[in-house]
């Protein structure tokens, strides 16, 4: 697994596409900051917080859901993972690496790339809060960390790059793009006395919903939520909570076993 993690994390940093990848949040990021100079205050859930929130929240999961589902789906389109499978090394073990070494590079990329944006911002006269930086930067890591799993269990189940990009961005497109809709249209056929528990379940099936209702909670927003939400939002009132921890265990772990269960039937063909 070491093994697996110490090259992916090589192949990432080494890759041109990564420095792209620094490059185009140095630019979204400082521009965002240099907008909000002098008309927006960063102190709480405001405007601008919410506007930056959602920057991250439509770009990070798409490009790590391609960037996760490309690792395993190009090793199998090359053959490459016929010969791993030759390897004594256990899928559940393959897929920990290359989620270990993924995350590691991705968080060196997204820390540098923050780090700039910040140093850019505060060249430029534009206050942030510490707690405004360090919630913005614990809900990116979260997506990183959750749609890096979730990329990889695609390429776990596709053959090729075409089948992983267009899965992968069909995922990011029902879990980012449609969520709302789709959660109201379902509402709206339920009787009155489900939607509360209902609402309630199906948001935790969605790993950028779960992140993003733990941000807006952080950042003093919880009452946009109404009383549905009330149950969440107790146990998310310090960064980040035991709960919140909890279920990013449960939920990583599950998908990192149904990409195990799926790469070691691929095996056995």
């Amino acid at each position: 697994m070491k093994t697996i993690a110490r090259l992916e994390w090589r192949l990432v940093m080494r890759q041109h596409s990564s420095y792209g990848f620094i490059l185009l949040w140095v630019v979204v990021l400082s521009l965002l900051f240099f907008i909000a100079r002098d008309t927006i205050d960063f102190a709480g859930y405001t405007n601008m917080t919410a506007t930056t929130a959602n920057m991250m929240l439509y770009l990070l999961p798409l490009f790590m859901l391609i960037s996760g589902s490309f690792t395993i789906a190009s090793e199998i389109e090359n053959g490459q993972w016929r010969l791993l499978r030759t390897y004594p090394l256990s899928p559940a073990a393959y897929i920990a690496g290359k989620w270990l070494g993924q995350w590691f590079g991705q968080m060196i990329l997204f820390t540098l790339s923050f780090g700039l944006s910040l140093m850019f911002s505060l060249s430029t006269g534009v206050a942030l809060p510490m707690k405004w930086i360090i919630v913005l930067y614990r809900f990116s890591s979260a997506l990183i960390a959750f749609f890096l799993m979730i990329g990889l269990a695609v390429g776990s189940f596709v053959s090729t790059r075409w089948q992983a990009l267009i899965v992968s961005v069909s995922i990011w497109f029902l879990f980012v793009m449609i969520w709302p809709t789709m959660l109201i249209a379902v509402l709206n056929v339920v009787p009155y006395p489900f939607i509360a528990p209902l609402l309630k379940s199906v948001t935790l099936l969605n790993p950028a919903e779960v992140v993003r209702v733990a941000f807006v909670v952080q950042m003093g927003g919880s009452a946009v939520f109404g009383q549905v939400y009330d149950h969440l939002l107790g146990q998310w009132q310090k960064p980040f909570g035991f709960i919140l921890l909890v279920y990013a265990t449960i939920y990583g772990s599950a998908i990192w076993l149904i990409a195990a269960k799926q790469l070691a039937r691929r095996r056995s063909i």
